[in-house]
């Protein structure tokens, strides 16, 4: 199982960038337990799924390093909203939409488990491309598209997945997941904020599936 000196590279490889500003992102999380911590070199700690949703959440939400930790804290709570699939809605709308693979759906909201918040949904989804399940999913699709996604202004997280199992020979909608800001103060000046006042530029970072790959694959046993 990887350890963080491995993760760090990987990240960075993925995403793209240096390895030095997720190095410096890494080391803010774990000296504040957001990431498991241990020895050095062999007894360093092996990395979980949730220390690879950190560090990736981080990454994502942070606009500078120093604001990592607290994005890490905001952007792990937010709760699901809403969810949308082709069997929630009206029948006038489901042409459009692609079919959901059940499995999907279990990994969003499992059977018998409290609702997940958004950190828990990245390390649900890192768990299921570890053991093979999210990989299986995604390969039994066409032409499919996954998204994983932060607004960091708004404070939002998205998770969309496209596909195209119904041979329209383009990708339909089979997922949005939307996830806010608990009920609260903070939630109450976003949205009574005018979208002109902050200028018109929205902050986006979005991963595909392929990162939720790269992690799952790395702490596999």
């Amino acid at each position: 199982m990887a350890k963080l000196s491995d993760l760090i590279p990987a990240l960075a490889q993925v995403l793209a960038m240096p390895e030095q500003t997720v190095a410096v992102i890494a080391r803010a999380l774990r000296k504040e337990r957001l990431i498991s911590t241990g020895g050095r070199g062999p007894g360093a700690a092996k990395m979980t799924a949730e220390d690879c949703a950190r560090l990736l959440i981080a990454i994502m939400a942070a606009d500078q390093v120093k604001n990592s930790v607290a994005a890490v804290q905001n952007f792990w709570a937010l709760e699901l909203e809403e969810i949308d699939t082709k069997l929630g809605l009206p029948k006038a709308l489901q042409e459009d939409w692609a079919e959901l693979p059940e499995v999907i759906l279990d990994i969003l909201m499992p059977d018998g488990a409290e609702e997940q918040n958004f950190g828990e949904t990245v390390t649900a989804l890192i768990e299921a491309a570890r053991d093979g399940i999210l990989t299986q999913a995604m390969a039994d699709m066409d032409d499919v598209h996954f998204r994983l996604e932060i607004e960091r202004r708004f404070f939002t997280g998205h998770i969309f997945i496209q596909h195209d199992n119904a041979g329209k020979g383009y990708p339909q909608t089979a997922l949005h997941a939307q996830y806010y800001l608990p009920e609260g103060p903070e939630r109450k000046r976003i949205e009574a904020q005018s979208f002109s006042s902050g200028g018109d530029a929205m902050i986006t970072f979005a991963v595909t599936g392929r990162t939720i790959g790269v992690l799952g694959a790395l702490i596999q046993d």
